[in-house]
């Protein structure tokens, strides 16, 4: 006698009551052991019997046409099947005595009883099945009716027993924000953001379609009000519907539309990325996404001119004179070659800021290791001591390279010094992917407010010479 165990547990709610696979499997395994019933296999599937198509089933039914068993255990009989197709298919085969024994739990089905009462047990099965699930999404329905969500919840929130409905947690939160903030730009795609959050392209594509997160719950194509927290504005909500119908990435090679600086500039009242678009096929406006919900600077569209301008005025700062420029590193050219600079010099200055960078990035994940700072916090900051970091290791490459010859510590301050100067007269006649490079190459944290420049800085070292004075002497520029 030799015989298939068959275990199943439907991930179905309306299944949630039957019990676990492994209580079903021991209280089987110790009815075969008292009846001295060989089991040949054990199958336990995950799966609703409510429609045909389970593959564990199917494979019981083809081991036991291929002689491999001729006795099926099981705990119930609604184990096995609750629709007629399944369940016509083990009446059959008991008929026909491929199938010697059906034993479940409580009572044992041969060959030579009368069929008609499995019938009825499985026809009852299929019925139960059939009218829970009505009853399950009835229940649902009235459900979101009363703005409570119906289902797990989503990623951003958990489920709350007591108020029937989804709480925010809070770390889960932020990310959901960020996400739809930095699609909302144009400049990244799923594949971007799931290489960035460490999920599936899917997953991103679901989370930006999620009606909820801006407080709404969709069910069967209907929309109704949640009593839940929103985590993002509808306004931004829209704004993202509106990049995915469209070009979803900036691709300044092949798109027609490239708004130098969305996603480069920060709203300066709530910290939100601004995007752009384009008014009456000509005209382009820059404007806070409002992911936060909040912001009064929401409705303040910016003109693209007046955008210019900031960034005009900010790369004035870094403006020198090239007569002077050529002037003084002649002049240093010459100290140097009389002996009173050397490119040693340089590279331990440079050799020391590294060191500097390095406790100060210890100090950093110090903090936030401790709970002190946040991962926000944490990760701009990193990145910042990075590219600082990785600019001054090119320095001290370069340097060293040619460690007998200072000389290329002047060149190269020299031609830094004619990049800022000249920066300008390029971004003046520049495209707007060309812009869009020099400000990225030259700026960073540019934050706008009140229809102004409220807040920028210059990235390493053109920081160092904003900040010198323009008469200065060439070498003194250089970091300390």
């Amino acid at each position: 006698m030799k015989a298939i165990l068959y275990c199943r547990k439907s991930t179905d709610t309306e299944d949630k009551q039957v019990m676990s696979l492994d209580a079903q499997e021991n209280e089987m395994r110790a009815i075969a052991k008292r009846k001295g019933i060989e089991i040949v296999k054990v199958l336990r599937e995950s799966m609703s019997a409510k429609n045909p198509g389970r593959p564990l089933f199917a494979e019981m039914l083809n081991s036991i046409n291929n002689g491999e068993a001729d006795i099926v255990l099981c705990w119930k009989l609604d184990r096995l099947a609750r629709n007629p197709i399944d369940g016509g298919s083990i009446i059959w085969m008991l008929q026909t005595s491929k199938i010697k024994l059906v034993k479940t739990y409580e009572r044992d089905y041969l060959p030579t009883d009368n069929v008609v009462f499995m019938y009825i047990e499985f026809g009852i099965s299929n019925e139960f099945s059939n009218t829970l699930s009505t009853n399950v999404k009835r229940g649902n329905r009235e459900k979101v009716r009363r703005g409570e969500w119906p289902n797990r919840a989503p990623y951003g929130y958990k489920n709350d027993k007591n108020t029937k409905t989804i709480k925010i947690v809070k770390a889960q939160a932020e990310k959901v924000q960020e996400l739809f903030e930095l699609y909302a730009t144009g400049k990244y795609s799923t594949r971007q953001l799931a290489k960035r959050y460490g999920v599936s392209k899917s997953q991103i594509g679901l989370r930006l379609n999620r009606h909820v997160y801006y407080g709404m719950i969709k069910y069967h194509d209907e929309l109704f009000p949640g009593t839940h927290k929103a985590i993002i504005s509808k306004e931004l909500f829209d704004q993202v519907q509106i990049i995915k119908e469209g070009v979803t990435v900036t691709k300044p090679k092949s798109s027609k539309l490239l708004f130098p600086y969305r996603g480069f500039m920060k709203c300066g009242v709530c910290g939100c990325q601004l995007t752009a678009t384009r008014k009456k096929g000509k005209y382009d406006y820059y404007y806070c996404t409002n992911g936060k919900g909040f912001c009064s600077e929401h409705k303040t569209y910016i003109t693209e001119s007046l955008t210019d301008s900031y960034f005009i005025e900010a790369l004035k700062q870094i403006q020198f004179d090239e007569e002077i420029i050529e002037i003084m590193y002649q002049a240093a050219r010459e100290r140097h070659e009389n002996g009173r600079y050397s490119g040693q010099q340089a590279l331990d200055a440079i050799q020391y800021q590294i060191h500097q960078l390095k406790v100060k990035e210890k100090k950093l994940l110090h903090s936030y290791t401790n709970n002190l700072i946040d991962e926000d916090l944490y990760t701009e900051e990193a990145a910042e001591i990075g590219q600082e970091k990785k600019i001054l290791q090119a320095k001290h490459r370069n340097y060293a390279a040619n460690a007998d010859n200072g000389l290329s510590t002047l060149e190269l301050t020299k031609q830094v010094f004619l990049d800022c100067n000249r920066a300008l007269s390029e971004f003046e006649n520049a495209d707007p992917e060309k812009k869009q490079k020099i400000a990225e190459n030259l700026l960073w944290n540019f934050e706008v407010k009140d229809k102004k420049a409220f807040n920028y800085q210059y990235k390493t070292p053109y920081q160092i010479l904003a900040n010198a004075p323009k008469n200065d002497d060439l070498l003194s520029k250089l970091p300390d």
